[in-house]
C-alpha cells in the first residue's frame, strides 16, 4: 500500500517542532456544563488588560485544558463553544500553577438575563476533522421545510443533499454509508442502514457532523459521522410547548393539515446531583397531492416520539446517564402521488425502542473512562390496500401493491473508551483507545402476489409471480477496537494519527483502517487554520442485501406482440459471504479557515472519496436477462467503484450576540461504475453501467439566517408592531436530480440516470415575535414556504412512449405556516 500523502503530513509535523519558551505561569483547568459533564472543543482564551489575546487553548475530551503565559496579572478568561453562552470573567493570576474550572451554560431559547451573548463561530486549531454543527437555536430558527423534523434540518449543512424521498445523503454517499448516533450510540436501522429515528427537536442540543478527517474512534461509515447530542435538565424546572394549535389548509377544502404539539419538561431530581429531561413529540399530517381526484388525494400520518433522559452524579467525578427513546409511526396511503393512486399505496405501522446507559469516570491527572450499553428493538409493517392484481402501466400504476411485509429487528451495542492523561514527549500527546461491539438480528415475513406490466395499448407485456419461502432472517456480530494519538508538537500544530481494526461474522476478515490528519495555525497567517487528512474507512454491512440470498424468486412470463409467450424466466439473488469483502473507501481532504474583518468566518475545503470493493448485484447470465429466456441469478460481488469529489466554501457571521447569517456553495460529482440498483421488486432490464447517482447535484447554493426586523423606518407610534420581532429566511438552489429512462417493457434506454429533473429553487420566509402574557413568555411565528411557488418536481413519468412521458409531479406548493410556542416564566 502506498501512503505518500500521510508520510508528507508526518514529515511536515516533525519539521515544525520546536522547544518554545518556558512560561512562568501555568493554568490547568477543566470546562464543564451546568451538570458537571465535560465540554470538549471549547476555546479558552486569556486576555490582557487591553483585550489583547495572550494565549489560547482548546478543551480535550475530558474537558481539560492548559494555558501557559510569561507573566501573571489581572487577566480576563473567555471561553466559548457553539451551542453555549459566552463565558467571561476577570481573575488575578500569579506566578506558578493555578487551577481553574469554567462552567459553560447551554443556550436556552428564553434566557433569564438580557445581558448574555451567544458563543460565536471560532477557529479551533486543535480540530483536525472537517467538523460542521447545527446547534439548537439554528435547528429551531431556520425555516426549512417541515421544520419540526430534525432530519429536514440536515441539508442546512454543506455537503448534505436530500433526495426526492427526503432522505439525506452525506458527501455523495448512499443513506446507509453514514454513521448515525444519538449521544454516541448507533441509531441507524440495522436492516437498511438508514436514519428513521424521530426526535422532538426541542430535545436536541446539537447535531455534529464530521464529514472527513474523522478519527479512528469512528467507524461504520465512509461518508461521515452524524452525532445527535440531546439535552439534559439543570437545577431549574423548565417547561415548554410548541404548536398546540392545529394548522388549517384550504387546499381541496378546509381541513386540519398539520398538528405538531410538542412538550419539553426538564429540571432537577436532586439539586446539584440528579436531573431529568423529557421531550414529547406528536405529529399529525394530512397532505393533499396535486393531480388526483378530490377524496382520493391525501395521505395521513400520525407519528409520536418520547425521549426520556436522566443523569445522576454519583460523585463529582463519576457521572451516570440513562435514556429511553420510544417511536410510534402510523401512515396511511404511503407512496401516494400523481403516478400512484390510492389503491396502489400501502399503510405502514412501526414501533421503535432504544434504551441506553452510560457511566463516565474522571480520574486525577485528566484520565476518563467511558462505558456504555444500548439496546434497540423495533418493528414495521407495510400492508397494501388489498389483493387485487397490481398493474404497471405507461401512465402509472393500478390495483393493489403486491408486497406485504412484517419486519422485526434487534441490536445490542457495548462500548468502552479510555482517555489517558496527557503525555509529554516532544510536545504533548492525548492518547485514547477503546472497543465497540454490536450484535444485530432481524426476522421478516414478506408476502408477494402477482403483478403485470402493460403496454400503451393495454396489452400485457409481462406477468410476474413469486415462489419460495416468505420468511427472511439475518444476523451479524461486529467488533472493533482503535487507538489514536492527538499530538501537539508545538503551539498551533495538531497531528492526529490512529488505526481502527474491525471484524464481522459475515465477511470474517480483519479490516485495518489507518488514519492521519493535521491542523496548523501558522503564526505568520493570523486567524487562519490549514487542515489536511487521509484515511481508510469501511462501510457497515447492513442485513438487507445479505439476507436476499434466502429471498423468494420471481417467475416472469413475457408476451411479445404477435408471438407466443416466452418463459417463465426465473430471477433470484445469491450471496456467498465467503466471496465478498467489506466495502473500502480512501478519503483525502484539504481545508482552510480564516477569520475576516467584522467577525466573518470563511471556510473552504476539498473532499475526495474513492470507493472500491462496493457491493453490486450482477446477472450471472446477462443474455438471459435481456433476451427474456433462461434463468437469471444476480450475485452479490465487490465490483462497484464509487468516486465523489467536492469543493465547498461557506461564509458565516454571528452578530448582535444572538443572530446568525450563513451562505454556502458546493460543487460536487457523485458517480459510480454500477449505477443500477437491481431488486426483486423493482427489476430493471439492462446491463450494469456507470453513471451519476440519483442524488447527484453538481451545483448547490443555500443561504439562511435570522435577524431583528428594523423598526426605525416606522412612525414612533407604530414601532411596537416590530418590537422583539425577528425575520428568518432560507434560500436554496441545486441542480435537478438525475433519473433513468425505460421503455414500455421496463428495459433501460440509454445509460443509467441519463436525464435530469428541472432545477430546485426554494425561498422560505418566517417572522417570529416574542411577547409576555400572564407572566409567561410566548413566541408567535408565521411565514411562507416556497414563496415563489416553484414547481420543484420530485417525480416524473420516465416511460418512453407514454403519452405522459416527461410529465413531472410537483413538490410542495406555496404554503402558509404558523406556530405558537410557550417559552416559560418571564
Amino acid at each position: 500500500m502506498r501512503c505518500g500523502f500521510p508520510s508528507a503530513l508526518l514529515f511536515l509535523s516533525l519539521f515544525l517542532v520546536n522547544s518554545g519558551l518556558h512560561a512562568q505561569v501555568t493554568i490547568s483547568g477543566r470546562v464543564v456544563d451546568e451538570t458537571g459533564a465535560a465540554v470538549s472543543g471549547a476555546r479558552v482564551e486569556l486576555r490582557g488588560e487591553t483585550g489583547t489575546i495572550l494565549t489560547v487553548a482548546s478543551s480535550d475530551l475530558a474537558g481539560n485544558f492548559n494555558l501557559d503565559i510569561a507573566e501573571g496579572g489581572n487577566l480576563e478568561v473567555r471561553a466559548e463553544r457553539l451551542g453555549f453562552y459566552l463565558f467571561r470573567n476577570k481573575q488575578q493570576f500569579s506566578q506558578g500553577s493555578s487551577q481553574l474550572t469554567i462552567v459553560l451554560n447551554h443556550l436556552q431559547e428564553f434566557s433569564d438575563s438580557i445581558d448574555v451573548r451567544v458563543s460565536s463561530t471560532a477557529i479551533d486549531p486543535q480540530q483536525t476533522s472537517e467538523h460542521k454543527e447545527l446547534d439548537n437555536a439554528e435547528i429551531e430558527n431556520i425555516p426549512y421545510p417541515a421544520a419540526r423534523d430534525y432530519r429536514n434540518a440536515l441539508p442546512m449543512l454543506n455537503g448534505v443533499v436530500p433526495d426526492n424521498a427526503g432522505q439525506a445523503h452525506f458527501n455523495g454517499g448512499d443513506t446507509n454509508q453514514t454513521n448515525y448516533t444519538l449521544d454516541g450510540f448507533n441509531i441507524s436501522d440495522p436492516v437498511t442502514g438508514t436514519l428513521e429515528t424521530r426526535l422532538n427537536i426541542d430535545s436536541i442540543q446539537s447535531m455534529d457532523l464530521e464529514s472527513s478527517r474523522y478519527s479512528a474512534e469512528n467507524g461504520r461509515g465512509s461518508a461521515g459521522v452524524l452525532d445527535i447530542k440531546s439535552k439534559m435538565g439543570d437545577d431549574r424546572l423548565r417547561f415548554g410547548s410548541t404548536n398546540f394549535f392545529p394548522g388549517l389548509s384550504s387546499q381541496s377544502g378546509l381541513h386540519v393539515n398539520k398538528w405538531n404539539p410538542q412538550i419539553e419538561v426538564s429540571g432537577p431530581l436532586a439539586k446539584g446531583r440528579a436531573w431529568f429531561h423529557e421531550g414529547l413529540d406528536n405529529f399529525y399530517s394530512n397532505d393533499v397531492i396535486s393531480g388526483l381526484p378530490r377524496g382520493e388525494n391525501s395521505t395521513t400520518s400520525l407519528n409520536s416520539s418520547s425521549l426520556s433522559r436522566f443523569q445522576v452524579n454519583l460523585t463529582p467525578a463519576n457521572i451516570l446517564t440513562a435514556s429511553l427513546l420510544v417511536n410510534r409511526a402510523d401512515v396511511s396511503h404511503n407512496g401516494l402521488n400523481f403516478l400512484n393512486p390510492v389503491e396502489t399505496t400501502t399503510n405502514q405501522f412501526g414501533m421503535l425502542y432504544i434504551s441506553s446507559i452510560r457511566d463516565q469516570a474522571y480520574f486525577a491527572g485528566g484520565a476518563l473512562l467511558d462505558l456504555g450499553f444500548a439496546d434497540t428493538r423495533g418493528m414495521q409493517r407495510a400492508s397494501p390496500q388489498g389483493n387485487s392484481l397490481y398493474e404497471i402501466t405507461v401512465n402509472g400504476s393500478l390495483g393493489n401493491y403486491f408486497v406485504n411485509t412484517d419486519r422485526h429487528w434487534y441490536r445490542q451495542q457495548g462500548q468502552a473508551n479510555l482517555f489517558l492523561p496527557t503525555v509529554h514527549f516532544l510536545g504533548t500527546h492525548q492518547i485514547k483507545f477503546g472497543i465497540d461491539t454490536e450484535r444485530e438480528a432481524f426476522h421478516e415475513l414478506v408476502e408477494r402476489h402477482p403483478y403485470e406490466v402493460l403496454r400503451a395499448d393495454n396489452s400485457v407485456s409481462r406477468y410476474v409471480q413469486f415462489v419460495g419461502s416468505p420468511f427472511l432472517t439475518g444476523t451479524n456480530f461486529e467488533a472493533a477496537q482503535y487507538v489514536q494519538d492527538r499530538w501537539t508538537p508545538r503551539e498551533g500544530l495538531m497531528v492526529e494519527a490512529g488505526v481502527r481494526m474491525e471484524w464481522n461474522e459475515i465477511v470474517r476478515d480483519l479490516e485495518l483502517g489507518p488514519r492521519i490528519a493535521a491542523a496548523w495555525a501558522p503564526g505568520f497567517l493570523r486567524n487562519t487554520k490549514l487542515s489536511a487528512g487521509w484515511g481508510m474507512y469501511y462501510d457497515a454491512i447492513t442485513l438487507q442485501p445479505i439476507s436476499s440470498r434466502a429471498d423468494q424468486a420471481s417467475l416472469a412470463t413475457f408476451y411479445p406482440p404477435g408471438s407466443s409467450p416466452l418463459g417463465p424466466v426465473m430471477t433470484s439473488f445469491a450471496v456467498n459471504s465467503r466471496d465478498i469483502e467489506a466495502p473500502l473507501y480512501r478519503n483525502t481532504s484539504l481545508g482552510i479557515e480564516h477569520k475576516l474583518p467584522s467577525a466573518f468566518y470563511l471556510k473552504a475545503g476539498y473532499i475526495h472519496r474513492s470507493g472500491s470493493r462496493g457491493f453490486a448485484f450482477l446477472p450471472s447470465n446477462p443474455v438471459a436477462a435481456l433476451s427474456e429466456t433462461g434463468t437469471v441469478v444476480y450475485s452479490l460481488d465487490n465490483t462497484r467503484r464509487d468516486r465523489y469529489d467536492a469543493f465547498e466554501i461557506s461564509l458565516r457571521h454571528t452578530f448582535g450576540g444572538k443572530y446568525e447569517w450563513f451562505a454556502g456553495y458546493t460543487r460536487s460529482s457523485a458517480r459510480s461504475n454500477a449505477a443500477l440498483n437491481y431488486s426483486l421488486e423493482s427489476p430493471i432490464f439492462g446491463l450494469q453501467n456507470p453513471g451519476p447517482y440519483a442524488w447527484d447535484a453538481p451545483n448547490r447554493f443555500h443561504m439562511w439566517g435570522w435577524a431583528p426586523v428594523p423598526n426605525r423606518a416606522l412612525p414612533r407610534l407604530l414601532r411596537f408592531l416590530t418590537n422583539e420581532t425577528t425575520a428568518a429566511y432560507l434560500i436554496e438552489y441545486h441542480t435537478g436530480f438525475p433519473f433513468s429512462i425505460v421503455d414500455q417493457n421496463e428495459a433501460l434506454v440509454g445509460t443509467p440516470n441519463s436525464a435530469r429533473l428541472p432545477a430546485y429553487f426554494n425561498i422560505n420566509l418566517d417572522f417570529e415575535r416574542k411577547f409576555p402574557f400572564l407572566h409567561y413568555m410566548w413566541a408567535w411565528r408565521f411565514g411562507f414556504n416556497n414563496i415563489t411557488n416553484s414547481g420543484n418536481p420530485n417525480n416524473v413519468n420516465n416511460v418512453l412512449g407514454s403519452p405522459l412521458f416527461l410529465t413531472y409531479g410537483r413538490g410542495q406548493a406555496r404554503a402558509f405556516n404558523v406556530r405558537l410556542k410557550f417559552l416559560g416564566r418571564r
